[in-house]
């Protein structure tokens, strides 16, 4: 079957314009060369050239510049990151390290006082002091009575008076 072109004057009806061709038949198309290709002689399509289509944008020194700049300052601020997260990594383990050694002082601190409080005896004390030092409880004439007007200690820095009334 052959190859009939009409023009469709019913074209303007499906949204064409009424200078569109259409192409009737069913037989294979020839193979139309696209552009910037040429036909060979022997049939096969070969590329020819074309200088638009060939040619590679010209990219000024400044724009290497910027960009070499730009790739030099990213590297700097993401090494920078990098270290400061390890260094952050490093302290927390730091921290986490001294956090377990205190808590292991306190311990050894709580069991070596209770030890040392569970070994006293205060009988041995009181007669250790009455017998061998020669103490004895004080008598009423030798407590003295010092108002304080807050719950601190009192320093003494003078003889305290025989007689307080």
């Amino acid at each position: 079957m052959g190859r009939r072109v009409v023009r469709r004057e019913r074209a303007s009806v499906f949204g064409r314009s009424n200078n569109s061709i259409y192409i009737d038949g069913n037989t294979v198309r020839t193979i139309e060369p696209r552009f910037g290709e040429r036909k060979a002689k022997s049939g096969d399509i070969v590329r020819g050239r074309h200088t638009d289509a060939l040619r590679i944008p010209q990219v000024s020194i400044g724009y290497y510049l910027f960009f070499f700049v730009a790739l030099a300052v990213t590297a700097f601020v993401c090494i920078g990151y990098v270290r400061i997260h390890s260094d952050i990594i490093a302290s927390q383990k730091r921290v986490a390290a001294l956090e377990s050694s205190l808590s292991q002082l306190k311990l050894s601190n709580d069991e070596e006082y209770e030890r040392i409080s569970g070994s006293i005896d205060l009988e041995e004390i009181k007669k250790t002091a009455m017998t061998d030092l020669k103490m004895r409880y004080p008598d009423e004439s030798q407590v003295v009575h010092v108002s304080m007007e807050s719950d601190d200690y009192v320093r003494q820095y003078g003889s305290i008076p025989e007689d307080p009334k």
